[in-house]
């Protein structure tokens, strides 16, 4: 089972859904840089894979949600919680809808 299975509605065009996925992975590969290994992007930029030391993150968007599911098997326990936790803020952060 998924260390982090979590869908956000994210009220934004596709577009600027994909804009803000990528956002999200500058964010992660900075945060996690050390660790990261390797980004794959599907070639409509809808779908990531970032694979790292001990953990992988997949992402995607479609018209009306933000998927994320993640899995630190080899962190585990303390770590690999803590590093979901910082993760599902970073995806929050990037999608939730800011007040004009």
């Amino acid at each position: 089972m998924p260390l982090i299975d979590l869908t956000i509605q994210h009220g934004r065009t596709l577009e600027e859904a994909r804009a803000r996925l990528e956002t999200a992975v500058h964010e992660i590969t900075g945060q996690f840089h050390t660790l990261v290994r390797r980004v794959e992007w599907a070639a409509d930029r809808e779908r990531v894979t970032i694979h790292g030391v001990g953990f992988w993150v997949e992402m995607r968007v479609d018209a009306r949600v933000v998927h994320v599911t993640a899995d630190a098997p080899i962190l585990g326990g303390l770590l690999g919680g803590q590093a979901a936790s910082r993760l599902k803020h970073i995806v929050q952060e990037t999608f939730q809808k800011q007040l004009p």
